[in-house]
């Protein structure tokens, strides 16, 4: 029995696993993840002193990076929203500017400000607060996910959250409210293609002026209906070419990084590993027939894999492949990785984990080349404009079974 044999064995064993039994697995993650959960949530927050039972945990004192720089910026939109770049007219608190500078607090696009003012704004309304509302966000993506994974793969989400040590540190201390946000949106967009809603779409451009990660996704243009194509366009335009006339610095998003992580070869790796793999992605989309709900969870992973590299930053890479993968790849390689640096990390630390998740996500691919078939693919780079036009043909109606 060969490797992929074996794995398919044990993915069809796991399959037929009873629901009773699934649901005490998860059960018993989502408890693993409330424990590791509590202690992340800051003094500042929930002060566990006040509590017996929770008394001898320990807590940080202050709210994380995140959540300080974010409800800065927050209270900047909130006070003018045209100051929502140059952040000139109000003061930060001693705090925030010994965590960011004004130029580091939150450099994202307007859809993503204009979210976080909102969340800012709804939790001091109900008495919540900003952090208990980046909490809920948090909450309510891996609720989405877990409702999916138990209509596709139910084994992915114990894989994935019984090492909950990294991201239970960054949703509930550190805080990627950006992130969750656009997750969030991702994640309904997911929910509304299993019923193959055209408002998927739309979700996903939204997605998109939220955060850049599912920039490949925009390739979907060319097969959508002409109304919703123009409407995708649009949401994409007002996100990112009509703020360059409203707010003053806008620009300053798009080459802030540049000066703070990575250099020049950063970005060159960054470019020689994602051009290959996002071209061979949207290959293997095509000849294998990917669904839609394919295409969202893949779309996210070429610019996360880039700013990653660029940025020598795993974060971008591991917390997208977090969305839901119901064929299963993306969530084993997240899996993995972290499983790496919980396991030993003094040896398989972050930066290490980056280049060993995009080395498995390049195994994976190949192993779908393997399924199309190497003489199909050498027929098919014998005939590149044949291939061109299969790139750019409607998606098929017959989908790779899950």
């Amino acid at each position: 029995m060969t490797f992929l044999e074996a794995a398919a064995a044990v993915d069809r064993f796991l399959l037929r696993v009873n629901r009773p039994v699934q649901y005490t697995v998860i059960a018993a993650t989502v408890l693993n993840m409330i424990a590791v959960a509590i202690p992340n949530v800051p003094r500042a927050y929930v002060d566990y002193t006040r509590f017996p039972l929770l008394s001898g945990v320990r807590q940080h004192d202050t709210y994380g990076t995140d959540t300080i720089g974010n409800s800065y910026v927050a209270k900047v939109v909130l006070n003018d929203p045209l100051d929502m770049y140059t952040k000139a007219r109000l003061e930060q608190t001693p705090l925030e500017r010994a965590t960011w500078t004004r130029e580091e607090s939150a450099p994202y696009p307007p859809a993503g400000l204009l979210t976080t003012a909102g969340l800012y704004a709804i939790g001091a309304a109900t008495g919540i607060e900003f952090y208990g509302m980046v909490l809920l966000l948090a909450a309510l993506f891996v609720a989405l996910s877990l409702w999916y994974f138990l209509n596709t793969r139910w084994y992915l989400f114990p894989l994935l959250y019984l090492n909950f040590a990294y991201f239970g540190n960054r949703f509930v201390y550190v805080q990627d409210d950006s992130y969750l946000a656009m997750l969030v949106v991702v994640m309904t967009a997911l929910v509304l293609a299993r019923s193959r809603r055209e408002a998927s779409h739309l979700l996903m451009a939204l997605a998109i002026t939220m955060k850049l990660s599912p920039a490949a996704y925009a390739r979907e243009l060319l097969t959508m209906r002409r109304s919703t194509a123009m409407i995708f366009a649009a949401i994409l335009f007002a996100g990112f070419v009509l703020p360059y006339f409203i707010w003053d610095n806008y620009l300053t998003i798009f080459t802030f990084h540049d000066e703070v992580k990575g250099n020049i070869y950063d970005t060159v790796a960054a470019v020689l590993l994602v051009v290959p793999f996002t071209s061979v992605l949207w290959y293997v989309e095509k000849r294998l027939g990917f669904d839609m709900e394919d295409r969202i969870g893949w779309s996210l992973v070429p610019f996360a894999m880039f700013v990653g590299i660029k940025m020598r930053v795993a974060r971008h890479l591991l917390i997208v492949l977090l969305v839901p993968d119901k064929r299963g790849p993306r969530n084993i390689t997240a899996s993995i990785g972290l499983a790496l640096y919980a396991a030993a990390p003094d040896v398989f630390r972050l930066g290490s984990v980056l280049y060993i998740t995009t080395v498995l996500l390049f195994a994976f691919l190949a192993l779908y080349l393997r399924r199309i078939g190497w003489a199909t693919i050498r027929d098919d780079a014998r005939h590149p404009l044949r291939t061109v036009r299969l790139l750019l043909s409607e998606p098929r109606r017959d989908s790779l079974a899950a």
